[in-house]
């Protein structure tokens, strides 16, 4: 059997792999029970299981990536991937006979890796990306690694460099199946099972499990920070998501889009008048169902990035800076009330200042993922509930987001209660900044003082 790996058009390893410490490896129809009864072109939420693997393990893990594929499969499967200008460059293939032992495969993957671990993936499985994560994070703790659900393996292990090596040569023949691969390794070496969710991965090996996994793709969607209202617009939100994926859209074309809508809702909002306001409205509750779209997209398509989310911060500004200061003209248009222009002036102001405020915070405590600014301010907060100002925020926090703002604009424009929610939104705007300064602080002087803690007894151990 022949040590050769087929590289990926202009692949860049040799220069990416040093300084990694991870291995990932996909079986895609290699060996029984590694693939073979599933297709690793079967498409979930409109991209091959195969990619769909790739593309999770490289994010969540790494980008030195080898996929064990089979020989008589190989050229379709990798022209089919090719073909959809998402193949990592940086992926490694090793071709292999259906019938080739997990021994032989072992012995090549550890000749190539020379990595710190070596994760093995099945490739007839689709998993909830940040799974992968998560067992990356359990390795640091543990030689030998293996995910289960009900006791039974999902197909995801780490081992590491020595496990990997001494299991490539002491591995039995016979093996070649992922169930007896687990039994082999839990009765030779102290392999740690971590249990997961069954709703955290599918196989998908029938028609059944790939309706499944399209079901439980639907669920991943769902934010852990999501309320009442958020989860009420991605019952509309996510089926549009669906419609979009079907197409070359981008995520960013999404932001964009919803910018439009947020932008004709406060063009609305500055004509003024009853009809016109309830219009402003209506479109500004669309522009909260289609934010969820684009975050959507990018999961559904593995698409996510930083510059996505932070355009999709400054899409969110934007909309209520449109959204208020279309409603402040409004009211001045058809009231000439000067003291709507004073109130105008102080809802800008507290705008800003939240806008500025919550950038530095979203930067300081989610700085190498900014999506999930939320739910660190969120699990930060709720540590500290003895603090009234801190308690305040946290329970008070869902009123100014856009998936609920937009619905209580709406239920104020069906009652022509306009000003009523324009001065509640300048008070609101000037709270929001004040508490999110206060909570920045606390935070930076709680990390400062573990710092400073820490400094204390390395010295005293000293």
């Amino acid at each position: 059997m022949s040590r050769e790996i087929a590289k990926s058009p202009e692949s860049a390893m040799d220069g990416q792999g040093t300084g990694q410490s991870f291995t990932s490896v996909i079986f895609a129809n290699t060996f029984r029970g590694a693939g073979e009864a599933g297709s690793p072109l079967m498409r979930i939420g409109t991209l091959p299981i195969l990619l769909r693997d790739i593309l999770s393990v490289q994010r969540a893990v790494g980008r030195r990536i080898i996929v064990c594929l089979n020989r008589v499969a190989s050229p379709d499967v990798f022209c089919e991937l090719l073909g959809t200008g998402r193949l990592p460059y940086s992926a490694d293939w090793i071709k292999a006979s259906a019938d080739t032992p997990l021994r032989q495969l072992l012995t090549k993957i550890t000749y190539v890796s020379g990595e710190d671990h070596v994760m093995l993936v099945a490739g007839n499985s689709t998993y909830y990306p940040a799974l992968f994560r998560q067992a990356k994070e359990w390795s640091k703790t543990s030689d030998a690694l293996a995910l289960t659900c009900k006791d039974q393996p999902i197909g995801i292990y780490v081992l590491s460099a020595d496990i990997a090596l001494d299991a490539a040569a002491r591995c039995p023949r016979e093996i070649c199946s992922f169930d007896q691969f687990h039994a082999w390794l839990l009765s030779t070496y102290s392999v740690e099972c971590k249990p997961i969710d069954e709703g955290l991965w599918q196989r998908v090996l029938t028609p059944q499990d790939h309706i499944a996994a399209e079901k439980k793709l639907d669920r991943w969607l769902v934010k852990p920070t999501d309320g009442l209202f958020a989860q009420m617009n991605r019952r509309i939100s996510v089926p549009i998501s669906r419609q979009l994926i079907k197409f070359p859209i981008t995520p960013n074309m999404v932001s964009l889009f919803t910018l439009v809508v947020g932008i004709a809702a406060g063009a609305f909002f500055a004509w003024g008048g009853y009809w016109h306001t309830l219009i402003g409205a209506v479109l500004s509750v669309w522009a909260s169902i289609l934010d969820g779209c684009d975050g959507e997209v990018a999961r559904l398509k593995l698409l996510e990035s930083d510059f996505g989310c932070w355009l999709e911060t400054v899409c969110d500004y934007l909309y209520y800076l449109f959204i208020f200061a279309g409603m402040a003209i409004g009211l001045i248009r058809t009231s000439d009330q000067r003291i709507y222009l004073t109130w105008g002036i102080l809802l800008l102001f507290g705008a800003v200042m939240s806008f500025l405020v919550t950038g530095f915070g979203r930067r300081r405590l989610a700085a190498g993922r900014p999506e999930q600014y939320l739910k660190i301010w969120q699990a930060k907060a709720e540590s500290r509930r003895s603090n009234p100002i801190l308690y305040f925020g946290r329970y008070t926090e869902f009123i100014i987001r856009r998936a609920f703002m937009p619905w209580a604009l709406l239920f104020f424009a069906v009652f022509n209660l306009t000003k009523v929610v324009f001065f509640l939104a300048a008070i609101g705007a000037n709270v929001v900044w004040l508490v999110s300064l206060y909570s920045y602080c606390a935070f930076a002087m709680t990390k400062r003082s573990a710092i400073r803690e820490s400094a204390l007894s390395a010295e005293t151990s000293a």
